[in-house]
């Protein structure tokens, strides 16, 4: 487990102009890795038992100029994509991709801004004050079971209103930031979104990804439709040259008025969320006018209702694009870890160089250069943080798939019940924490561990007050 995290930690060390910060990397992973709450840097300081004077040197890490986040995260998908687990369909890697919004008060915090926020939740209130963050990962798949492995979250914001037509919509940044995925692993992709992502925009920025003149594109898209949705045959080419221009779209179809008459749907077993389930389908190629061109729509019948399909790709089969979109969820899931098990976001860099943001208002930016300067330095240190932590649930990840015994032995909590054989974030951090300071002596010899002994307190720290 210990020469895993060498392994992976030692291939960083090319991402930094100076040795000592790149060990600072590593501390501050493994704070991210052992620690316990979500206080900030303190949580890290304390669970790595750290001296306490390194506390104000951590926090000038983040604000360094010696490494740039772009560099950690193509270096870290470089690793993850050599995986052996990683799905793949159809010589595609498999991308999951979503929005996730952060609640940040900080008055003096850059780039908050003011947030809606579509949920069935009735405890979530309608507007926030925060950050979003796209999040794209991959899907690790091992003995029946595929979790989602964090790729790379990056903070996007929405373009004002007076300043659209210059900048990308949120969906054209997330369909981007899926290319840059794909650039940085060197094989195209497949995408899952959900219907929020069901629009012209989105396809138009995958059809941008061409990679030759065939028109091959390095990003697919597969989505979820509206109800609403309708689609238009290919016009009948006439025998006859008639005057006028001839006919773009053909019969106008409401997709799903055809769940109605389902005659010529195929019926077939599936694995869809761990279990076998009957699915019954229906696939069509139709033009959708927002894009002018054909784009195969999928109409799914299952247990847990009815719903309509769509992908870009029109060489992906029906089952495929099935399999694809059930795997969406587990971005779900993966939020949830870094929320609640990793405190990803549990952030709160800030500047006073940043104007005071008014209530229900964007921030505003300084003009003065030194001040731009300082709030730059602060958006990268809230970067870099996420960052890390998105590296560090990488490496749990891969702890859990490919260490399980050994971790479900080093575990010494109780669980009522098992629900898989892989497990999961918490109980991997868990029974990681428990056995780092006792094995520390044994790995110290591993160069991503080596310095580490010479951070930590003495043991009798604790007690000096007492004597």
């Amino acid at each position: 487990m210990f020469q895993l995290i060498n392994s992976i930690l030692h291939q960083f060390r090319d991402c930094f102009k100076r040795g000592k910060t790149w060990r600072w990397f590593v501390v501050l992973v493994l704070g991210f890795m052992l620690r316990g709450n979500h206080r900030g840097v303190t949580s890290s300081v304390s669970s790595m038992r750290l001296k306490p004077g390194l506390y104000h040197t951590i926090l000038h890490f983040f604000r360094s100029e010696a490494y740039t986040t772009k560099e950690l995260y193509s270096k870290w998908m470089e690793i993850a994509i050599k995986n052996e687990g990683i799905e793949r369909v159809s010589g595609r890697v498999v991308l999951l991709g979503d929005h996730s919004n952060e609640s940040k008060e900080g008055l003096h915090m850059p780039g908050v801004q003011i947030l809606h926020q579509d949920s069935q939740n009735s405890g979530k209130p309608e507007f926030i004050a925060g950050h979003r963050y796209a999040h794209i990962s991959a899907v690790l798949t091992q003995d029946g079971v595929s979790r989602s492995l964090p790729l790379r979250t990056q903070l996007q914001e929405s373009p004002p209103k007076e300043d659209k037509q210059n900048k990308e919509s949120l969906v054209a940044q997330m369909v981007t930031l899926a290319d840059q995925v794909a650039r940085a692993m060197g094989e195209p992709s497949i995408i899952a979104l959900d219907a929020y992502f069901c629009s012209g925009v989105a396809l138009d920025a995958a059809d941008g990804t061409a990679m030759d003149t065939g028109g091959t594109r390095r990003v697919e898209i597969v989505t979820r439709a509206k109800t609403t949705t309708v689609a238009y045959t290919a016009p009948d080419i006439p025998k006859i040259k008639k005057r006028g221009q001839p006919r773009k779209y053909g019969d106008k179809i409401a997709l799903f008025s055809l769940f109605s008459g389902m005659k010529n749907f195929k019926e077939t077993t599936m694995v869809l969320y761990g279990k076998k389930t009957r699915v019954r389908y229906l696939c069509i190629d139709l033009i959708w006018r927002p894009v002018k061109r054909l784009i195969r729509f999928v109409l799914v019948e299952s247990n847990r209702g009815r719903c309509i399909l769509m992908s870009s790709s029109l060489t992906l089969t029906p089952e495929d694009i099935i399999s694809i979109y059930a795997l969406r969820f587990k971005i779900e899931t993966s939020f949830a870890e870094q929320k609640h098990d990793m405190g990803c976001f549990a952030y709160h860099f800030w500047t006073s160089a940043m104007p005071k943001r008014k209530k229900r208002k964007r921030a505003e930016e300084p003009t003065d250069d030194k001040l731009k300067q300082r709030v730059v330095k602060a958006r990268n240190a809230a970067d870099a943080f996420v960052c890390l932590s998105t590296i560090a649930t990488g490496i749990l990840t891969l702890l859990a798939f490919y260490h399980s015994q050994e971790i479900w032995s080093r575990y010494s909590g109780w669980l009522r019940t098992r629900r898989s054989v892989i497990p999961t974030i918490a109980t991997t951090k868990s029974a990681f924490s428990q056995d780092f300071h006792d094995s520390l002596p044994l790995v110290a010899r591993l160069p991503s561990f080596a310095f580490i002994p010479h951070l930590i307190r003495q043991a009798q720290f604790l007690y000096l007050e007492a004597a």
